[in-house]
């Protein structure tokens, strides 16, 4: 093994220890690594091994981000958009589905719920990425309750059920906008927003789990750029369905935004920066989630970093 990644392994936290063990003996992915907290897929998927040092920090990487939610986040907000379950009871009113924290007291409504509609969405309450989302199926009440009883901590969430529009690229996940939101002095800006959708066969859109994605226009909701997975491999149509990208339109988007801007407004005092993941129903847009709101596919995809227009922002 090299000397550098011993060095490095020995010195940073075990977070990003996986990551330099996939650099092998990549000496310049390790500087990345321990200098600047660039990940192993960041340093892959913006190609840093054929740019210069500017170009390296002109973008927006998880490290940096962090640094900065911390500083311009309250802790309480934070604590909100790191959870399911908070974010839910911060913002119920916006929400028009049911979702649940599992647990026993409340075991009997969920079942009861469950085997009335006959699919739940269960989901870690801290996980992020799309990891260990499942769409739970069971034929009766016995069934349910052995099922969710092993899932206690975690929530369990009705089903949303898309908008035929959206689900044109990939009907067999629950196709989303992230949108991103900058609360100043009591206004509400839009800094990047673009689609997610899903694979074949797959029911979620992250890109973690395969998912691909393409630029939005945050003023009229027009999609701007072709798709792009996190290799990355670009997509001018959905290679499964085959509907185009570049030149569509996102349906009802003055209704997207002004929910966001509300639901930015709820937050607690002294949150700045979220992340909304929306889909669009039969009835309207429904939020899925809200998060910090990495910056991976906004970059890929536009080509450039976006760390500089971030901070002028939030500055």
């Amino acid at each position: 093994m090299h000397p550098y990644l011993l060095l490095y392994k020995t010195l940073l936290p075990r977070r990003y220890r996986r990551y330099l063990e996939r650099a092998g003996g990549n000496t310049d992915m390790c500087h990345e690594a321990l200098l600047h907290g660039t990940f192993y897929e960041e340093y892959k998927a913006y190609d840093f091994a054929s740019k210069n040092e500017d170009a390296r920090r002109s973008y927006l990487t998880d490290a940096v981000r962090d640094k900065l939610c911390r500083r311009i986040n309250c802790r309480t907000g934070e604590r909100i958009v790191a959870n399911k379950w908070l974010t839910y009871k911060q913002l119920q009113r916006f929400y028009h589905r049911r979702i649940w924290l599992l647990e026993d007291s409340i075991l009997d409504e969920v079942v009861e719920f469950a085997s009335a509609a006959g699919y739940l969405v269960v989901k870690p309450a801290d996980s992020c990425g799309g990891r260990g989302v499942q769409r739970l199926a069971c034929t009766d009440r016995e069934e349910w309750r052995r099922a969710l009883a092993n899932r206690r901590g975690m929530v369990a969430e009705e089903c949303i059920q898309q908008d035929a529009h959206m689900a044109r690229w990939n009907p067999s996940s629950v196709n989303t906008v992230r949108i991103n939101t900058i609360l100043r002095n009591g206004e509400v800006s839009f800094f990047t927003a673009f689609l997610r959708t899903g694979r074949a066969g797959s029911f979620v859109d992250n890109g973690l789990q395969g998912g691909i994605f393409a630029n939005i226009d945050t003023a009229d909701g027009l999609v701007t750029t072709d798709a792009y997975d996190e290799l990355p491999a670009r997509h001018p149509v959905h290679p499964d369905s085959m509907v185009p990208f570049r030149g569509e339109r996102i349906p009802q988007w003055d209704e997207l935004t002004a929910l966001c801007r509300r639901m930015a407004q709820a937050m607690p005092h002294g949150m700045t920066y979220v992340g909304w993941d929306m889909a669009l129903t039969p009835c309207g847009w429904e939020p899925v989630e809200a998060n910090r709101g990495e910056f991976i596919a906004q970059q890929i995809t536009l080509g450039h970093g976006l760390r500089h227009e971030f901070e002028r922002l939030v500055s």
